[in-house]
């Protein structure tokens, strides 16, 4: 059974607990998830990496981004080892020997930066210690990204692919119809995160999952939108703005149920404040 708030508002004191929270530690065996789970498919809680059969899945990690910080003005040291290791970490804990990366692997766009030339094929070569394979599905940022890849890297195209019966694609784009007609489908793009109060009243932005339905022909689809790996990128307020990519725009979406990152479940998007308000 799903723990949920009816309630319109939310405090940091409500969210954390103990009677709210429930936990899926990493590894496999577990079964608790909140109401998450699907075939073994579940977020890992307090990470930002989705477990899907036998692979775990992440996006928008967009190494470089601290080039662009740096170009204007904020000096912050890369944080491409942090992730580099958190992602490795799981790999071992889980067993899992298949990584998915849902797109935005890089950060700048149209060229690459040194730091994207020098961090990425690091990482790659890394993360393939731990897994038979990699699969890149590309996003709007990963333009030119074969020039960086090690060749064991899959890559796919920004209409996504179908690995196990899930349909990936980063978001940006338009999916394939094989991909939309998979048993379920996992996107990016949007950085979701959604906006509540502190016990000062003070607004808080907080990275979620979200888990939806949407209408396809005469079926019913399920879908999760992931949010980012780097946790220096912004997002989208999802209680005052809609999801990003064309797939939002083409078919209905509804039963929105909000995830924040320690397994919280806020309820339905319907449900949060502000929902309704336009950004």
């Amino acid at each position: 059974m799903e723990n949920t708030h009816s309630s319109t508002t939310y405090t940091k004191k409500e969210m954390n607990g103990t009677n709210t929270v429930s936990k899926l530690q990493i590894g496999r065996s577990e079964s608790t998830s909140i109401g998450f789970k699907m075939d073994n498919i579940q977020p890992i809680w307090d990470q930002r990496v989705l477990l899907c059969h036998d692979a775990i899945v992440v996006a928008d990690i967009h190494i470089g981004y601290e080039y662009e910080l740096e170009k204007k003005g904020y000096i912050i040291p890369s944080q491409t080892k942090k992730l580099m290791d958190t992602v490795s970490g799981i790999l071992k804990e889980t067993g899992v020997r298949r990584l998915i990366i849902n797109g935005d692997l890089k950060h700048n766009v149209p060229t690459g930066s040194w730091q994207e030339y020098k961090e990425i094929p690091k990482v790659m070569d890394h993360w393939l210690k731990y897994v038979d394979e990699i699969h890149l599905i590309k996003g709007n940022h990963d333009g030119g990204i074969e020039g960086y890849l090690p060749h064991e890297v899959i890559v796919h195209g920004s209409t996504g692919t179908v690995i196990d019966g899930i349909g990936y694609f980063h978001g940006h784009g338009h999916p394939s119809e094989e991909v939309v007609q998979a048993e379920m489908i996992v996107t990016a793009h949007s950085h979701p995160t959604v906006q509540l109060k502190d016990g000062l009243n003070r607004n808080e932005s907080y990275p979620c999952w979200v888990r939806f339905k949407f209408s396809k022909d005469d079926s019913v689809g399920e879908g999760i939108l992931m949010p980012t790996l780097n946790s220096l990128l912004g997002g989208i307020n999802i209680t005052k703005g809609n999801y990003l990519g064309p797939f939002f725009k083409r078919y209905e979406i509804w039963d929105e149920k909000i995830y924040l990152l320690d397994g919280t479940c806020l309820g339905t998007r319907e449900g949060l404040p502000d929902s309704e308000e336009s950004v």
